[in-house]
């Protein structure tokens, strides 16, 4: 009888496109950039994003020549692999096209013991940042060569789309699974939208099909004001709308994009001031404009996703209530010239993850002073973009069935109804609730 049984559950992981204890991880985009080997700050974000409950980082190279790329990635791999946590490199061909510049600067980590590995064959992860250009060839021969576990980024493919049955028989062996990154947020827009998980859906069932998996995306809003460039995505309520189509869709894997991209605003973490230039600090400063306060919200999104559960069943990492108050710091329109900046609303946004021994709670949101709304909570994720934000302080209140406060954030920094030192700065002010 144990042998019949043990042939049957080789014959289960035989057709498996990924071990069980690999079935759900979350990840972190990382962008490489300098950080001073004198400091701490290695230390201090891998810590943390263990404390947040992620798995590993994808750290994203976008200049595998520089010695900057390897100065930096040497104190991840060191720091790390003495650490429950893992860094897979995410190869970024927006940032730097060439692939075989990236498989030499593979080729210097992949032995590394914090090195990810994944799949029924424990294969070391290879992710990337655009590469759909490079087409189905080129990846299978790289995949072949190096012996990977392949989830490239490959939405420019035509097909990826608009017919992904087709997209995953053309490529057929040549990957692993898939990645996309533009259906983390609302498509860019100059009134306001939510973000949709259809795409998203349409690629899994098809990634399902073909026996692949498929890695989900993760992320708050995108402003980006520097390198020619300037635009904004809904980020409104954008991260536990998003946490909610993540959750009820249940892909294999998620990435959170990210945990220090200054550039985009998207961080969760911190973005060292070594690797940034003035013109991103200017508004992507995670001292000025810190996000920690999303990750409690992060940590319970992560249990709910390893165990099967949706927005309704999240639960705080204790007893207490857990959530966060963002907004940004000036009323729109501010910058009409800002792409995407209709698509701003002046609102006060939250999102609250109440335990089930919490009853009878009310959620109270107030701005420059006046109430503007008072709703029941529910167990598990609420959350809503409460509009009518004015200028001066935002407050977020949980109160109990007698109208005393259990927990409550504070905005540090009032809203202005102009420029801020003659800047619009559409990246947000977090407070986490305490």
């Amino acid at each position: 009888m144990r042998v019949s049984k043990q042939i049957f559950l080789a014959a289960v992981l035989s057709t498996w496109p990924y071990p069980m204890a690999d079935a759900k991880s979350v990840f972190a985009h990382y962008m490489l950039s300098t950080i001073d080997s004198t400091t701490d700050h290695v230390k201090q974000d891998i810590d943390q994003a263990i404390a947040v409950g992620l798995d590993a980082f994808a750290v994203n190279v976008g200049a595998p020549g520089a010695d900057f790329s390897k100065n930096t990635m040497q104190q991840l791999f060191d720091y790390a692999k003495d650490k429950p946590f893992k860094l897979f490199l995410s190869f970024d061909f927006y940032a730097a096209g060439d692939i075989a510049a990236h498989q030499e600067f593979f080729n210097l980590w992949r032995d590394q013991a914090a090195y990810l590995t994944y799949g029924p064959e424990s294969l070391p992860v290879v992710s990337s940042y655009s590469g759909g250009s490079l087409g189905p060839d080129v990846w299978r021969n790289f995949k072949q060569t190096n012996n990977v576990y392949l989830l490239p980024n490959l939405e420019s493919d035509a097909d990826y789309y608009n017919n992904p049955t087709a997209f995953f028989e053309n490529w057929g062996d040549a990957i692993d699974g898939v990645f996309t990154w533009e259906t983390a947020w609302p498509e860019a827009s100059d009134t306001p939208v939510n973000v949709t998980s259809e795409k998203d859906v349409a690629i899994k069932e098809a990634a399902d099909g073909a026996g692949k998996s498929y890695m989900m995306g993760l992320s708050t809003l995108q402003y980006k004001h520097c390198c020619g460039d300037s635009w904004y995505r809904s980020g409104e309520v954008n991260l536990p709308e998003r946490m909610t189509q993540i959750l009820s869709l249940a892909p294999e894997l998620t990435e959170v994009m990210t945990w220090n991209d200054a550039g985009e605003s998207h961080y969760i973490g911190q973005c060292w001031p070594e690797g940034l230039t003035e013109e991103i600090l200017q508004y992507g400063n995670s001292e000025t404009y810190p996000h920690d306060g999303w990750q409690p919200l992060i940590t319970s999104f992560i249990n709910a996703f390893k165990n099967g559960e949706d927005a309704g069943q999240m639960k705080p990492s204790g007893d207490n209530p857990i959530g966060a108050l963002w907004y940004r710091g000036v009323l729109a329109p501010c910058d009409t010239g800002l792409r995407g900046s209709g698509a701003a609303i002046n609102s006060v946004n939250y999102a609250v993850v109440l335990p089930p021994t919490v009853e009878g709670a009310s959620i109270q949101v107030s701005s420059g002073g006046q109430v503007l709304s008072k709703v029941p909570a529910h167990e598990g994720l609420n959350y809503n973009a409460v509009e009518g934000m004015v200028a001066g302080p935002q407050k977020l209140e949980i109160l109990d069935q007698s109208g005393g406060v259990i927990a409550s954030a504070s905005s540090k920094v009032d809203v202005s109804d102009g420029p801020q030192g003659g800047f619009c700065n559409f990246n947000y002010y977090v407070a986490g609730l305490s």
